[in-house]
């Protein structure tokens, strides 16, 4: 039984890695997000499976934008027989600028801190993401992030099967000011991911990820 449950985990693990911060030992993954009110790209590579290196671009339109190198450290994994789980801490230096009234900003170099967690099945996917990016000299805070999602898979496919995910996401900007709902679809084939969502408001999401 135990080398069944092993195998499954074999087999639907690489669907488990998607939009980790670190994956499978020498993987390589692109991710992007857009949306009106933020924009990330990230290119990570993970020399251990519990470690990921990554080099992230981010903004925020008119209010701040930053580059950073970002450690992702698996601290924990739960493997149960039909579900998983994982914590990861994030943290790394960068460069930043800070927009600020009449035409003023802040540039400085900074540091990003995050912790990021998720429970997975084949069919119910949860995730939670907070991150923070603050100046070295002054401490003071760029921007935080708090990423809540739940979905739901309406059918189970296998790895080589186009797989399909019905998503709400929850994001909290700005010391929790502001609150973004997305109803998303997640579609998932092989190694590529790509994510389509409308918040109430009308503003479109994409979210694409190639793994290699």
């Amino acid at each position: 039984m135990k080398n069944i449950l092993s195998i499954i985990i074999l087999l639907v693990w690489p669907f488990y890695s998607f939009s980790h911060p670190s994956s499978y030992e020498g993987g390589i993954d692109l991710m992007g997000v857009s949306h009106e009110k933020f924009q990330n790209l990230e290119l990570v590579y993970s020399p251990k499976y519990w470690l990921g290196t990554g080099l992230i671009a981010e903004r925020r339109p008119d209010l701040w934008e930053s580059t950073s190198l970002q450690i992702g450290y698996l601290a924990k994994r739960w493997n149960l027989p039909a579900a998983q789980g994982n914590l990861y801490l994030l943290a790394g230096p960068g460069y930043g600028t800070k927009y600020l009234a009449n035409e003023k900003k802040i540039t400085d170099i900074l540091y990003r801190l995050g912790i990021q967690g998720d429970f997975e099945t084949r069919r119910i996917y949860t995730f939670a993401k907070y991150t923070e990016q603050r100046f070295f000299d002054s401490n003071e805070l760029i921007n935080n992030r708090l990423e809540l999602r739940v979905g739901y898979a309406p059918y189970l496919a296998e790895f080589t099967e186009l797989n399909s995910w019905l998503i709400l996401k929850t994001v909290f900007l700005r010391d929790f000011k502001d609150t973004i709902y997305i109803p998303t679809v997640r579609l998932f084939y092989k190694n590529f991911l790509v994510e389509f969502g409308v918040d109430l408001n009308g503003g479109p999401q994409l979210n694409f990820m190639v793994r290699h």
